[in-house]
């Protein structure tokens, strides 16, 4: 059963960029994530991993910047017909919380006023 989008702790944005999934010795590709937010990723296709599994996720995007993706961590929190849910981990580096952010704020402007709380949530 899905959580209502007003009952989210962060907006979600569609996206659709390629992601590539890592933990232990699995590297699942997916052609395009569904959404993104600060706090996770919901990617399609039909591999899963089991729930709890830490990962690694990297978002590839555009192929005008071609070579760049935004790398983080993360665990799976849900495995169903919808896709694959994985929640960002909480101690992401700097780096990698602004690039998502940058990301996000570039697919939706609207959502600046929401990240100054998003982002004080994450740190």
């Amino acid at each position: 059963m899905s959580v209502p989008s007003d009952q989210r702790q962060f907006p979600r944005i569609p996206i659709a960029y390629r992601v590539k999934v890592v933990t232990g010795d699995q590297i699942l590709a997916f052609p395009s994530a569904i959404n993104i937010s600060l706090g996770g990723i919901l990617v399609g296709g039909t591999e899963r991993l089991p729930l709890g599994s830490a990962c690694g996720v990297a978002i590839l995007l555009e192929d005008a910047e071609a070579g760049k993706r935004i790398v983080t961590r993360g665990t799976v929190v849900r495995a169903d017909a919808d896709g694959m849910a994985i929640a960002f981990s909480r101690d992401l580096e700097p780096a990698s919380l602004e690039a998502l952010r940058a990301l996000i704020q570039s697919l939706s402007p609207q959502t600046d006023q929401a990240f100054e709380t998003d982002i004080k949530a994450c740190g």
